[in-house]
């Protein structure tokens, strides 16, 4: 079987992440198949990655990404970020598979029990959980929506301090059976560094309720996409949610947009130029 080139995209950064990076990146390489690379990158600043205004400022930065992975000849795309950001975006521009790392768990975990709770590391998500799941029309799936009280970035120091590990865990663990209490079968850890960190815990059920482990679903399905994009010629629908604009189009709008907002693989684009 041919090998598979895959990008795993984060919305934040190494330097912001010190311990969820070398984790996920070591998790991943255990996870992935044997003939699948697997690169992963944080966005350009993704420092903030509570509040939405800044998120949004980071979707440059993944759209480029998306771009340039398609130029580089990778085969698919994994945005390993819980809300999805630049999803629909992303797969409107690039023939490739691009998969998320929210709608895939939330589709996974569909097929484990009839109903799904989501487990936030801060109440800053949980609107935005509430319109994804609106988005992908599982309301009826949906049990509770969670929180732990925490901010990524407290998590992430949870990895290497003993103290703060045990308070992450219990704040999880209550916050799970309240989703447990409230219906919830599966219970998804709503984000990619909580998902490391009850794996490098080894948590994985609460009560009885299996965990999703969103990494491994995502990585899988990511995969499953590109031997589905191989054997069929496509992936995704041009038809009306996902249609990408005229070629005519973004070589007139596409370097002004690329130099107003520093996307240079849509500048390559734009000016029929695909190599860096």
């Amino acid at each position: 079987m041919k090998q598979m080139k895959i990008l795993y995209l984060s919305m934040s950064r190494e330097e912001y992440s010190p311990n969820y990076f070398p984790y996920l990146r070591s998790y991943i390489d255990q996870v992935k198949s044997p003939g699948t690379q697997v690169e992963l990158r944080g966005t350009r600043v993704g420092r903030i990655d509570s509040f939405r205004f800044f998120e949004v400022l980071d979707w440059v930065s993944i759209m480029d990404s998306a771009i340039e992975a398609q130029e580089d000849g990778f085969d698919a795309i994994a945005i390993g970020n819980i809300l999805d950001p630049a999803l629909r975006e992303a797969r409107s521009m690039v023939d490739i598979p691009v998969l998320g790392l929210g709608e895939t768990s939330m589709l996974t975990s569909c097929m484990m029990g009839s109903q799904f709770s989501l487990v936030g590391v801060n109440p800053y998500f949980g609107g935005r959980f509430e319109e994804n799941v609106a988005k992908y029309g599982l309301r009826e799936r949906l049990a509770s929506i969670e929180c732990m009280g925490l901010t990524p970035h407290e998590l992430d120091a949870c990895f290497s301090d003993p103290d703060g590990r045990q308070k992450a865990i219990d704040s999880f663990t209550a916050a799970a059976r309240a989703s447990l209490d409230k219906g919830a079968e599966v219970v998804i850890p709503a984000g990619g560094r909580l998902t490391a960190f009850l794996n490098a815990v080894n948590i994985r059920e609460v009560d009885g309720a299996p965990l999703l482990d969103g990494t491994v679903s995502l990585v899988a399905a990511v995969e499953a996409a590109v031997r589905v994009h191989r054997q069929s010629g496509s992936f995704v629908s041009r038809r009306r949610l996902y249609a990408r604009a005229p070629e005519a189009s973004i070589r007139q709008a596409g370097a002004e947009y690329a130099q107003g907002y520093h996307v240079p693989a849509l500048a390559r684009l734009a000016a029929g130029d695909t190599s860096n």
